[in-house]
């Protein structure tokens, strides 16, 4: 079983067909003239899944598989950040140690295919409301992606933002507001952010110039004991309107998980952030390892690991932010 990730390159439609190499962790110095021709096996760890592949294709191999190091139910889910030349796949830790360990060992070949699907479509689910008086208000913007990846029901990836920012959506539609307030329910997120990239190249450049701030939010309400931070990404890891206001209103209203301003892409915040507007992706993870929950992208995201509580923590935080916002 194995995952494509997004901006993989498609294989011959026969697939294909080589021997394997051993990459180990993908860095530099684990490539030699032999990796050329071949498929690059590689363990996940260290280093980024795109510097894995960027490491595999300047030593010359024709393919990449990733395999997980820790036992997973499913195979491995990698972000490779853009588009490569070779195909990429994802696999799990046991079947990476039975390639090493049979096919890798005895110089045989393999066969995998990618194909590039070209008609399939998502959607996107915007709701807007503006104040009662006035025009060219300033735009806030709540979004949320609400696909998951194969294999994972997606309860912590993303229907954790996507049930806060519809909560919001059901609790701010009744109070008195001095700035017009978007929610984005984006699709596509999980293939390369697509849904969040079609909507903002949409907005017109007068919509850009007023927008004020983008709160993003995904995988606010996992269980994990060890996600005991709230993770304010940005894409520049600068401090803006999003993380300012975040950071005082948790101080006004006491919440109880800490909160760290921290350089990450990888969601939809980074489509808003690319047209120029202020932008933090909310998020919880691990203090100082920044690791994300064991169950993301596997058949573990379900409900069982979800946390009421952190969801109702996310909204706290969030709506008082994006109250103080738009009541001014």
């Amino acid at each position: 079983m194995m995952i494509v990730p997004a901006g993989s390159a498609a294989t011959p439609a026969e697939g294909l067909t080589a021997m394997l190499f051993d990459a180990k962790l993908g860095k530099p110095e684990d490539f030699t003239t032999d990796a050329a021709g071949k498929i690059a096996l590689i363990s996940r760890g260290e280093i980024t899944f795109q510097e894995k592949v960027a490491h595999a294709v300047e030593a010359g191999a024709t393919g990449v598989l990733i395999y997980d190091h820790v036992d997973q139910p499913g195979p491995l889910n990698p972000s490779i950040g853009g588009d490569t030349t070779v195909p990429v796949g994802g696999i799990s830790k046991a079947s990476g140690i039975a390639l090493l360990n049979d096919i890798a060992l005895q110089e045989k070949t393999v066969t995998f295919t990618v194909e590039k699907l070209k008609s399939a479509t998502s959607q996107n689910i915007i709701a807007t409301r503006s104040p009662k008086r006035g025009s060219n208000h300033d735009i806030v913007h709540i979004s949320a992606h609400f696909d998951s990846v194969p294999f994972a029901p997606g309860a912590s990836d993303n229907a954790s933002g996507t049930s806060v920012a519809l909560e919001l959506a059901r609790i701010l539609k009744s109070y008195p507001i001095e700035k017009e307030l978007r929610f984005v329910f984006a699709g596509a997120e999980e293939i390369g952010l697509l849904g969040s990239e079609y909507y903002v190249i949409r907005l017109s450049g007068n919509e850009i110039s007023r927008s004020l701030a983008n709160f993003n939010l995904d995988m606010v309400g996992t269980a994990w004991e060890n996600a005991t931070a709230i993770y304010l990404n940005a894409v520049d890891g600068q401090a803006n309107i999003v993380s300012d206001t975040a950071m005082e209103t948790a101080a006004r209203i006491g919440t109880p998980s800490e909160l760290i301003l921290y350089q990450r892409g990888a969601s939809d915040h980074v489509s808003f952030h690319e047209a120029g507007i202020p932008a933090i992706n909310f998020i919880r993870r691990e203090p100082d390892t920044a690791n994300l929950e064991p169950y993301y992208h596997t058949p573990l995201d379900t409900v069982e690991y979800i946390s009421k509580e952190r969801l109702q923590e996310a909204g706290e935080l969030v709506g008082a932010s994006v109250y103080s916002l738009i009541r001014k």
